[in-house]
């Protein structure tokens, strides 16, 4: 409550704790019968806040172990400035900590650090420039037109866009893409952009209105992984009977269905769009997946079957 300027509301602690709206009410009665300085925001819905700053409790040693392995899968992905903002953020906890419990707390967090068990290891990264990632963000936050020089994926030609910037999408297949939107009529979804190929930055000091029916959490919603072609699929997938328990460890797409056939395959269900992301998806699980529908994403298998080149 005293973190959020606009006020906490019972449908938050309902949401933020999965409780009973019944629970809610208890536990914001609990915080305003605490003496602590509480005032009604808004009365529909109502919101409360804390007006009068209390001391927040200090971190745990478990909270900075997960912020020390944070700043370290940034850095692995080649994502400097998170690993920067989580090193700042580290830095600002200690400073108002305590120097007796830092020093009781610093040998149990190398310990924790060394043996978590996350893989940094080196790996294929596209580099992104700074200047040009902190400049997209300013755009942002600014709603601010932007126009840059974009490279083709072979890197032999490049071209000019000029775009409203809606948001950064860090994929995991180790690149990291704009959002932005054309306003062209015959364009009604957000464009996708390489950042590592974007160069030549201008960020215009006019702005502009976002679309209200375009939004980056909608965009994705429809999406399996990072693009989104024209149409979404309904997809269903056959997996071999003896991936039964690893397959309920899998969550493919929030759309999805699970159904055990009667030969013990299973089913998976779902709709979405992104053919080549699920097709390069369905190559890792081999010959243990069989993929029923759609016929379009059959054939983007065979395009990127026959797309790799092997020595004879």
């Amino acid at each position: 409550m005293q973190s959020s300027n606009d006020g906490i509301s019972y449908e938050y602690i309902i949401s933020k704790f999965g409780v009973s709206r019944r629970t809610a009410e208890r536990m914001m009665r609990a915080i305003i019968d605490s003496n602590v300085d509480v005032e009604v925001v808004r009365k529909r819905p109502k919101l409360w806040r804390i007006k009068q700053g209390i001391k927040a409790p200090n971190p745990t040693t478990e909270q900075l172990t997960i912020l020390e392995a944070a700043a370290k899968m940034f850095a692995g992905k080649g994502m400097t400035s998170y690993q920067r903002g989580v090193d700042e953020v580290l830095t600002m906890l200690k400073v108002n900590m305590q120097a007796e419990r830092l020093t009781r707390i610093d040998p149990d967090l190398e310990l924790l650090i060394d043996t978590d068990a996350f893989s940094y290891r080196p790996g294929p990264r596209q580099l992104v420039d700074e200047t040009v990632l902190q400049g997209i963000r300013n755009a942002i936050l600014g709603f601010n037109p932007i126009s840059f020089e974009y490279r083709s994926t072979s890197g032999k030609d490049k071209r000019w866009e000029n775009l409203h910037p809606y948001g950064i999408l860090h994929g995991n297949n180790t690149r990291s893409y704009l959002l932005a939107y054309c306003d062209r009529p015959d364009i009604e979804t957000l464009l996708t952009f390489t950042l590592a190929s974007i160069s030549n930055l201008i960020i215009h000091d006019h702005t502009f209105e976002k679309n209200p029916e375009i939004s980056v959490e909608n965009h994705l919603k429809g999406c399996f992984g990072v693009f989104r072609d024209n149409n979404i699929y309904d997809v269903v997938w056959h997996f071999d009977a003896q991936f039964a328990t690893v397959i309920s460890d899998w969550k493919f797409h929030p759309t999805q269905e699970v159904e055990t056939l009667d030969d013990g395959r299973i089913e998976v269900r779902f709709s979405a769009s992104g053919l080549y992301e699920m097709a390069w998806h369905i190559v890792t699980w081999g010959r243990n997946v069989t993929v029923v529908e759609p016929p379009e994403l059959i054939e983007t298998l065979r395009i990127v079957r026959d797309s790799i080149q092997l020595p004879e």
